[in-house]
C-alpha cells in the first residue's frame, strides 16, 4: 500500500481500487476516448481533412486571426476513383462552411476549388496509375485579396 502524508489523508481511497472491474471499466473507457478522437480538421482550423489520411506534408502555413490564410500540404491516401474522393470531401468541406466554387478534372486527376469568405482552398486528388494506394490529395490555401481593376484576383495566378 502506498503511504501517504497526513495532509492527503482524505485522499487515501483514491489510490487504491477495490475491485478489478472497476478498473476493468476505467481502462476501457479510457480506451475508448483515446482511440474515437481521429483528427477531422487541418492544424486546428476549419479546413477538412481527408478520413483516416495515414499522413502529410505541410508548408508555408500562415493564420490571420485564427484562420489559415496560406497553406500547402500533400496527404498520402488511397484513391481508386478521384470523382469519389472528392464527392465525400465536397460533403465535408460544405458542412464546414465552405462552399464549392469550381470543380473538374480526368479519370486520374480531379480538382475543387472551395470558397469561404476572402479564402480559397484549392483540392488535388491525383491517383496514382501504377500503385492506387501510394495516391495523394493536395490543399492549397490561398487568401483572395481584391484589386481595384477586377474585383478580385485569382489565388493560383
Amino acid at each position: 500500500m502506498i503511504t501517504t502524508p497526513r495532509s492527503f489523508s482524505s485522499f487515501r481511497g483514491l489510490l487504491r481500487v477495490r475491485s478489478s472491474p472497476a478498473l476493468a471499466g476505467a481502462m476501457a473507457l479510457l480506451l475508448m476516448a483515446g482511440c474515437g478522437s481521429n483528427q477531422t480538421y487541418l492544424l486546428d482550423s476549419d479546413i477538412p481533412i481527408p478520413p483516416d489520411s495515414p499522413g502529410r506534408a505541410t508548408s508555408g502555413i500562415q493564420r490571420r486571426d485564427g484562420l489559415i490564410v496560406n497553406l500547402d500540404t500533400v496527404f498520402s491516401e488511397s484513391v481508386d476513383d478521384p470523382s469519389v474522393t472528392i464527392d465525400g470531401l465536397e460533403r465535408r468541406f460544405i458542412a464546414s462552411g465552405w462552399r464549392l466554387m469550381e470543380r473538374g478534372g480526368t479519370e486520374s486527376v480531379v480538382v475543387a476549388i472551395f470558397g469561404k469568405t476572402d479564402r480559397r482552398c484549392r483540392v488535388r486528388v491525383v491517383r496514382n496509375e501504377l500503385d492506387p494506394s501510394m495516391s495523394r490529395v493536395a490543399y492549397r490555401v490561398r487568401i483572395v485579396e481584391s484589386t481595384p481593376t477586377d474585383g478580385a484576383s485569382d489565388p493560383d495566378a
